[in-house]
């Protein structure tokens, strides 16, 4: 048994790249299937696929969560012989018609034989109805069950289940950023969709105890912990930033602009962090308009307080689609759980804050000191 690995925009990349970018997926595919108790997986690298061999069918699942995976088909092997394709091709028609289904042969023949994609196609649909006794029928437009083959060089491999990967490409592969990350829905699924793109990206809990309770503090180490399973690296940790002495100071302005100063601070402390560890970006779970700090006119005076990329790959999706990528990647039943929020919140936030106004409140709060002191002082959290 062996599963088939498709990928996606690897294929796209120059020779030197994409070397290097199978290289990754296949070391990432490894780790994550050791991890998931198979530690007899091998994955092999071949011309436009990778072949995970030594693993039974349902691992297929877990390969499919790697970065860089569009597709896992769990598939059975056999030789290049012309009557061995169609034998295997008919074989895994029994395995999966059923009576009145509508079927299609798919096969692609890679290299040279003394055959192409169609004679395995004509034959092979003859032989399944044959084999059926006539009691299923061809659909080629929209079948209930799709038989696959790819015959390459030397081998072949016959399938009709491909599950769906999560695409993108390797993680870590385009370098490394921080991410703000609370445990509220918006901020785990950012996290995950710039690990998606290829970044490694470093977590960075902002601890406004004694401003949070347990709870809120519980609910990001379970949101970490969900994304953390997609991440192909060993010791990945949750960083934690004390920031209670900012949120003290900050409640001695004025407090419509509580929660611009306290998310400028944010961005202050992520990104003296980020200088100091040779991080080049900072990943952020802001929406357009979706509370008080988002408005393009808070936005305007947060990018002012960074010098450093602010990355928001969620900021044209409204609530109800990031929420469907939380469902789809399992951190919504978590971070949509009603914990105790933040008590400096106050009643009527700026919507519309200057930039010269904040930062003359900030100069006179002394913010910047505290948020390089808070910098310094960050330390993996416990999430266990």
């Amino acid at each position: 048994m062996t599963i088939l690995v498709s990928y996606g925009e690897i294929a796209l990349k120059g020779r030197y790249v994409r070397n290097r970018l199978e290289k990754q997926l296949a070391g990432h595919i490894a780790h994550q299937l050791k991890r998931a108790g198979y530690p007899n997986a091998e994955v092999k690298r071949r011309y436009g696929r990778l072949y995970v061999e030594g693993v039974p069918w349902e691992a297929a699942e877990v390969v499919a969560k790697v970065f860089g995976v569009v597709h896992a088909m769990p598939s059975t092997e056999t030789r290049t012989e012309f009557e061995s394709v169609v034998e295997a091709i008919v074989e895994e028609s029994e395995k999966t018609l059923g009576m009145g289904d509508g079927f299609a042969v798919r096969p692609r023949v890679v290299g040279s034989h003394p055959y192409g994609s169609r004679d395995v196609a004509v034959e092979a649909g003859s032989r399944v109805l044959a084999a059926h006794e006539f009691k299923v029928h061809v659909n080629l437009d929209e079948p209930d069950v799709t038989l696959y083959a790819e015959v390459r060089d030397h081998t072949a491999y016959v399938y009709s289940s491909m599950v769906p990967g999560v695409k993108g490409l390797p993680y870590g592969s385009q370098g490394k950023v921080v991410s703000l990350f609370s445990g509220g829905i918006d901020s785990p699924v950012a996290a995950w969709m710039m690990m998606k793109r290829g970044l490694d990206v470093r977590p960075l809990f902002m601890d406004q105890t004694p401003y949070v309770g347990p709870s809120y503090l519980e609910r990001v180490k379970k949101a970490f912990k969900a994304v953390a399973g997609y991440v192909p690296v060993k010791g990945y940790r949750l960083l934690s930033a004390p920031m209670g002495p900012v949120m003290e100071r900050i409640l001695e302005g004025e407090s419509r602009y509580t929660c611009i100063m306290c998310k400028r601070s944010m961005y202050r402390i992520a990104e003296t962090y980020a200088k100091m560890n040779g991080l080049k970006a900072i990943v952020t779970g802001e929406s357009l308009g979706q509370v008080a700090s988002q408005t393009m006119a808070n936005l305007y005076v947060l990018d002012a307080a960074a010098t450093l990329p602010v990355i928001r790959p969620l900021i044209g999706l409204d609530k109800v689609e990031i929420e469907d990528i939380a469902r789809d990647i399992g951190t919504y039943d978590i971070t949509a759980r009603r914990v105790e929020g933040c008590t400096a919140m106050p009643p009527n936030p700026a919507t519309r804050s200057k930039t010269k106004v904040i930062a003359r409140l900030e100069d006179d709060l002394d913010l910047l000191g505290l948020c390089a002191e808070a910098a310094e002082a960050v330390t993996p959290m416990d999430t266990a």
